[in-house]
C-alpha cells in the first residue's frame, strides 16, 4: 500500500468524461500530489473513508465522544431476505443492508422510545 501524506486537500472532481475521481492535494514539502480513481469506486471510497473516520475517533478522541453522520434523507426498501436503507450523507449515498429480524427490533426499540421519550434537559 502506498501511503499518501497530505498537507492539505486543495480541490477535487470528476474527469470531463465522469470516468474518474480526481483528488488534488498539497503535500508537507509543498509540492502538489494528485489521486485519482474510477468513478464506479466512488461508493466504496466514501465506505472506506467513513470506516477511517470512525477508526480516528475511537483512538483519538475521548471516549464519551461519538462520531456522528447525520443524514439528510433516508429511504428503505423491504426485500423477503433483508431490509435495506439508504441514507444520503453530505450528498454522499451510503447504503446498509440487515437481516428483518434485525429490521424488526430496530423498529420495536424507536416505538418504545418514541412513545416513552426521554425527558427534556436544560
Amino acid at each position: 500500500m502506498t501511503e499518501i501524506a497530505a498537507k492539505k486537500l486543495v480541490r477535487f472532481g470528476l474527469s470531463a468524461n465522469g470516468s474518474q475521481c480526481l483528488v488534488e492535494f498539497e503535500k508537507e514539502d509543498g509540492a502538489t500530489g494528485r489521486l485519482d480513481f474510477p468513478s464506479t469506486q466512488l461508493d466504496e471510497t466514501i465506505g472506506l473513508l467513513l470506516q477511517v473516520k470512525q477508526l480516528f475517533a475511537e483512538r483519538f478522541q475521548a471516549s464519551d465522544q461519538r462520531s456522528v453522520l447525520v443524514a439528510e434523507r433516508v429511504g428503505v426498501l423491504v426485500q423477503p431476505d433483508a431490509v435495506v436503507m439508504d441514507f444520503m450523507v453530505g450528498g454522499a449515498p451510503i447504503s446498509f443492508a440487515i437481516p428483518p429480524e434485525m429490521a424488526v427490533q430496530l423498529m420495536q426499540y424507536l416505538q418504545q422510545q418514541f412513545a416513552n421519550p426521554a425527558p427534556a434537559t436544560s
